[in-house]
């Protein structure tokens, strides 16, 4: 399958949202705080897939406003970068984004809440991970839930086909299993810019899934869709290796 074919094929997967691309590319490139990236860059990089320069302009004041982005002056032109929360936001996900084999994980625990606690105190008082199994009942890494909920260790070995579909809900599976069959596994561009775009389409689809969950249906179904995906997403970057910002902005 040509480039264009399988980059199109990536951007059906789901609707691109300009801002979220360019936060995918910051990330992925800037691996530095003070690292920046030319607007000219960054055109080349969004127009194969679908975002034109005036949307890119769009979403990089979105960006500057939300306080994610700041922009530098070079002449005529602009470069851009995280600004100091961004950098530590994008920091902060990269073990999920980019995961490292064999890293320990939280223990998982099944939390039951106290007969006192209403139903809607006890999902609020869940943590992002969790993933609730009933109105009163969940399963949560980590072991910080209070005093009062009844906190066992969960250690099954098996799970009941109602739980997995908790853990990882059908859509969610669908989406994974569409995002692995997209990804290729071969046939890799030659130039620079395309290849880097295809490294960050792929990127930012998986970015875009894995930021839904947290680590629980890795942790409790080795063999589910998000696993495959996982393993040939890693496997296409590793084909795609990033080049420095140099070289990039020379390709430009």
């Amino acid at each position: 399958m040509s480039t264009a074919k399988t980059l199109a094929h990536l951007q059906g997967l789901g609707t691109l949202k300009a801002w979220s691309v360019v936060v995918t590319i910051l990330g992925d490139l800037c691996q530095a705080e003070t690292d920046r990236i030319s607007g000219r860059l960054l055109d080349r990089l969004v127009g194969p897939m679908g975002i034109s320069n005036q949307t890119l302009r769009v979403a990089l004041h979105r960006l500057r406003r939300d306080g994610w982005v700041i922009s530098e002056k070079s002449g005529r032109s602009s470069n851009y970068g995280l600004s100091a929360p961004g950098w530590a936001m994008t920091v902060a996900a990269r073990p999920v984004i980019y995961p490292a084999p064999g890293a320990e994980a939280d223990p998982v625990n099944v939390v039951i809440a106290p007969p006192g606690l209403s139903a809607a105190d006890f999902a609020e008082s869940l943590p992002d991970e969790a993933v609730q199994l009933s109105a009163r009942s969940a399963l949560a890494p980590g072991e910080e839930f209070g005093d009062e909920a009844l906190v066992v260790p969960f250690a099954a070995e098996k799970l009941p086909d109602w739980v997995a579909a908790q853990i990882a809900p059908a859509a969610l599976c669908a989406e994974y299993a569409a995002l692995a069959r997209a990804v290729p596994q071969s046939g890799w561009p030659e130039a620079m810019i395309e290849a880097v775009t295809l490294r960050l389409l792929i990127l930012h689809q998986w970015r875009r899934l894995r930021l839904r969950h947290g680590p629980l249906p890795d942790q409790l179904l080795p063999h589910w869709d998000g696993a495959l995906a996982r393993t040939r997403v890693m496997t296409a970057l590793s084909a795609l290796p990033r080049p420095t910002l140099v070289e990039l902005e020379g390709a430009a």
